[in-house]
């Protein structure tokens, strides 16, 4: 490397903090904002605390249908890499989901409720 450059890469660096854009603090200020609640997601899922959780149990009337269920729930998650804790009891699953990283409910965690509702419905129709 030649003196010039580095003696750039120096002053660059040296600059007044007003003249640089100051990433860090706007990333963090974007990741500490409140998530809106996305309309299209179902009244009957619970929102949790410590951490905030989004929950809901689904019924189902055969083992055919959960079965159904689970398997397309897993390959959306799978697609989106966003996954959930998943519990199967009998002729119901339940399902809790959140951002581990973040340890809060994002919009990921919104799309994925829908979605999960719009495959319980979908079940219906072929189960």
């Amino acid at each position: 490397m030649s003196k010039n450059l580095l003696k750039e890469i120096s002053n660059s660096l040296r600059q007044r903090t007003e003249e640089k854009p100051d990433y860090a603090r706007r990333m963090l200020s974007e990741m500490s904002a409140p998530v809106r609640a996305v309309k299209n997601v179902r009244k009957d899922w619970s929102l949790l605390d410590s951490p905030r959780i989004l929950s809901k149990v689904y019924e189902f009337e055969s083992r055919a249908a959960l079965t159904n269920f689970v398997a397309e729930l897993l390959a959306y998650e799978d697609q989106a890499n966003h996954h959930a804790e998943i519990c199967i009891s009998h002729q119901s699953v339940s399902i809790e989901i959140y951002t581990k990283k973040l340890n809060a409910v994002t919009e990921l965690d919104y799309e994925y409720a829908k979605t999960a509702d719009l495959i319980y419905q979908d079940i219906g129709y072929y189960s």
